[in-house]
């Protein structure tokens, strides 16, 4: 299907940049949520109904750490503002979250109270760790990507680690995987390496990532592996069968490993996991690990904290999808590859039990969880009016999950209509050459037909 130009004045909500959510407000008085327009100079809030319709009048908070600054402007500005509750809504559902809101509001009810709690930007002198409780989804925990700080300064790079792969800056800032590299993250996908290192010629699929090696900032490649090495010694430490059945399972060992660094001989506590799309075995520091307050609307105990910092699996229950307002109950536990808390199920595949599998969204587009669950059942699916990355255009197209690899693939026409379009094809091409034989077949017969007739007069002649 053909991209179509979006007409600015018809459309404007479709050019809106993605990483911020509209912010909503529920007046005490009135009672009623309603979406906030601005502050006048009097210091009254100017309020609206919350419709997508009305997209560019509504105010926004960005998803990531900004918000800080925001509110504590926007705060001073309110006359009252202790008779004010705020919350944050994704821009693509908002008329559906602002309904949920209102009837949480008009209807109590438990459920109701934890879509509340985790919707709502609580101002206060903790106001970055209520962020970062609010700004979860129901797939993992803060900080989020957006939000967690840089950890590298991309001035500190050595690019020439990145050119030797035969790739460049210019590549990863277009497909936004530079700022998840500088925040100390693995790019999302995997690239095609090809290098000449000492002589030794290297091609390959792998992630990149970043590492300081000798006061320099260098580009780490970590190759895709059949399987997973668990017959060797990771760090000093050796697979139990145990430990390799949870590893092939869910993705992570399940328990606290002590580890030896080769450099100095120190012991250091971690989790391991497997990087489902390389198949590499990785690590994270116990101690580096912080747990949240609150996963999904839900407050853990200090006992489940407690066993998520051991690796184990711990069930939560009533926790909120902060996109759909859904109630559910779920396994969680901490993957060492994503440094954060996952979903995991019993006895699923580990592409089955990480939430990476198949994410929440695709090319900014919310997928719904009949459409994710058609994507793991490995069905295709049709997504439409995604915008593109400059923010001009509306395409649609098929979506489906690549078992192989794990991710999901893009096509503008349905992968199955295209194999048998090209059978057609073929086939067609087969019964063009059979209609040019048939033709040749019958000219041959014709001018034989002629030649001896011809022959059958001269001789009468």
């Amino acid at each position: 299907m053909n991209e179509q130009t979006i007409s600015k004045e018809n459309q404007p909500q479709q050019v809106l940049e993605s990483l911020s959510d509209i912010l909503l407000v529920l007046d005490k008085k009135k009672n009623r949520i309603e979406a906030v327009k601005g502050v006048d100079e009097e210091g009254n809030l100017q309020t609206s109904t919350p419709k997508k319709s009305n997209l560019l009048d509504f105010m926004r908070v960005d998803k990531g750490d900004a918000i800080s600054n925001f509110f504590s402007n926007f705060w001073r500005r309110l006359n009252d503002p202790l008779s004010f509750r705020f919350f944050r809504s994704p821009e693509i559902n908002l008329d559906e979250v602002a309904k949920k809101l209102q009837k949480a509001i008009d209807h109590p009810t438990p459920e109701g109270n934890k879509l509340l709690d985790a919707l709502e930007i609580k101002y206060d002198n903790k106001l970055n760790n209520k962020n970062m409780e609010t700004n979860q989804t129901s797939e993992g925990t803060a900080p989020t990507t957006e939000s967690r700080p840089q950890k590298y300064n991309a001035q500190e790079i050595d690019w020439t680690s990145l050119e030797k792969l035969n790739l460049n800056r210019e590549l990863l800032e277009k497909n936004g995987q530079l700022e998840k590299l500088l925040k100390g993250y693995k790019t999302d996908g995997i690239y095609r390496i090809e290098g000449n290192f000492d002589g030794v010629v290297m091609k390959g699929d792998a992630r990149l990532s970043l590492r300081k090696v000798q006061d320099k900032v260098v580009v780490m490649a970590h190759g895709v592996r059949v399987e997973p090495d668990l017959k060797n010694q990771f760090y000093g430490h050796s697979f139990t069968a145990e430990d390799r059945d949870n590893l092939k399972k869910t993705g992570n060992m399940g328990r606290v490993a002590e580890l030896t660094n080769y450099s100095d001989g120190s012991k250091v506590k971690a989790l391991i996991s497997i990087d489902k799309l390389t198949n590499e075995v990785v690590s994270f520091p116990v101690d580096l690990i912080k747990i949240s307050e609150k996963f999904g609307g839900v407050k853990l105990s200090p006992e489940q904290k407690a066993e998520l910092l051991e690796g184990k699996q711990v069930l939560v229950e009533g926790m909120v999808n902060s996109k759909t307002g859904e109630v559910f109950n779920q396994h969680l536990q901490y993957n060492a590859d994503a440094k954060k808390l996952v979903f995991v199920g019993q006895g699923e595949s580990q592409q089955q039990a990480q939430v990476e599998g198949i994410p929440d969204e695709f090319r900014g587009k919310i997928l719904d969880e009949k459409e994710k669950k058609l994507l793991q059942d490995g069905e295709v699916i049709h997504v439409k009016d995604i915008v593109n990355k400059e923010g001009t255009k509306l395409y649609s197209g098929y979506v489906w999950q690549n078992k192989e690899s794990g991710r999901l693939e893009f096509d503008f026409d349905h992968p199955n209509q295209e194999k048998s379009k090209k059978q057609t094809e073929i086939q067609k091409q087969g019964q063009g050459k059979e209609k040019e034989g048939t033709s040749a077949n019958k000219n041959a017969v014709q001018n034989g037909t002629v030649k001896k007739e011809n022959t059958r007069k001269q001789k009468m002649n």
